[in-house]
């Protein structure tokens, strides 16, 4: 068990998974694949570590981050969380609920202690870890701990320098279904504006790809995962590393049975393909079309065909739609102007 420990304290801090990829793209389809394999630890939740951790880290000292953290990063204890020899959600139990938070502070703070803080991705290192160390969900096969937050793909700089040993996996999504899908989650949101933001992502995983390597900085379509699953699990299983297993076709959730985060109120056994296709039915013309102008140079690549089309009328919206953005983009010029000059342009 120590000459476990000893190694564990040296690489297992350094081996992380960061799951890529834009919004409902199929990131917690692939999260719940991954989360009950014996060699991984899944965080059960999202952290938002880079864009929302790091910037209150910024002005403050180390045992006021190591606090921040564990108020911030072990947020997921709000979820009502099971545990091995308990299938009782532990929100029915306050005094368990209050008891495990506290030891898992404990177990993070004690991690610190042993190995120390070279750099802010410690304190995610350390509540992950501690998280595994409660839960018992560390053993002597654990080589990787996992984090899923939506748009990883733009912090890679942070992650292959904190991490040099990190491992990313990346899926893309039909952007048509994409944005059906997201839609669902925020009303307001137009097609332009969703695919100009799949355009980014996609963008910074290619790069992330190139400048990295395609042992370190995978990119997987959610179409091949849920039309050929063996094949897209064979490949996950060589890019990690990792053995195969059963449990990699049931997806769950802290160990937990997982049956989707459709917004359409689908409910799955395992992996389905119901959800690929669903924008030819749904989607109407004007935003396919939108979409498909913005999106066609990695729609292209990604191997996704086009609907056919009226090429004038895609590009005519296009245009008026980017001819509309120069008001927006002259009152943010000008805002910033503002707050660091204390003036406006003429």
């Amino acid at each position: 068990m120590f000459e476990f420990r000893m190694n564990e304290k040296k690489s297992l801090r350094d081996h992380p998974i960061f799951i890529c990829g834009h919004p409902k793209s199929g990131t917690t389809l692939l999260v719940s694949l991954l989360d009950s394999h014996p060699q991984l630890i899944v965080y059960p939740n999202e952290t938002f570590f880079f864009r929302g951790f790091i910037p209150e880290t910024r002005k403050r000292d180390l045992d006021e981050n190591i606090t921040l953290a564990q108020r911030y990063l072990l947020h997921f204890f709000d979820r009502g969380l099971s545990y091995p020899d308990n299938p009782e959600p532990i929100m029915s139990m306050p005094d368990q609920y209050f008891m495990d938070y506290a030891k898992t502070c404990q177990a993070m703070q004690r991690e610190v202690d042993a190995n120390g803080v070279r750099h802010d991705g410690d304190l995610l290192s350390a509540a992950i870890i501690a998280y595994g160390r409660v839960h018992r969900k560390i053993s002597p096969e654990t080589i990787y701990w996992i984090e899923k937050t939506p748009y990883n793909e733009h912090f890679s700089e942070s992650i292959f320098k904190w991490w040099p040993e990190a491992r990313c996996i990346h899926i893309v999504r039909d952007p048509r279904d994409n944005f059906l899908t997201y839609r669902r989650k925020h009303g307001g949101l137009s097609a332009e504006d969703f695919a100009v933001g799949w355009n980014s992502s996609l963008s910074a995983g290619m790069q992330n790809r190139k400048y990295y390597g395609e042992d370190r900085y995978l990119i997987l379509r959610y179409e091949d995962l849920t039309n050929e699953p063996e094949n897209s699990l064979q490949e996950l299983i060589v890019f990690l590393g990792i053995t195969d297993d059963k449990i990699l076709r049931i997806p769950t959730n802290d160990g937990i049975p997982w049956e989707g985060n459709s917004l359409f109120g689908d409910k799955f056994q395992g992996i389905s393909n119901k959800p690929v296709g669903r924008w030819k039915r749904e989607l109407d013309d004007r935003n396919v079309n939108i979409i498909e102008s913005i999106c066609a140079d990695y729609m292209e690549i990604e191997g996704y065909e086009f609907q056919k089309r009226s090429q004038l009328k895609s590009y005519f919206i296009l245009w008026k739609w980017r001819l509309k953005q120069v008001p927006s983009l002259r009152g943010d010029f000008s805002k910033m102007m503002k707050q660091r000059f204390g003036m406006l342009p003429h």
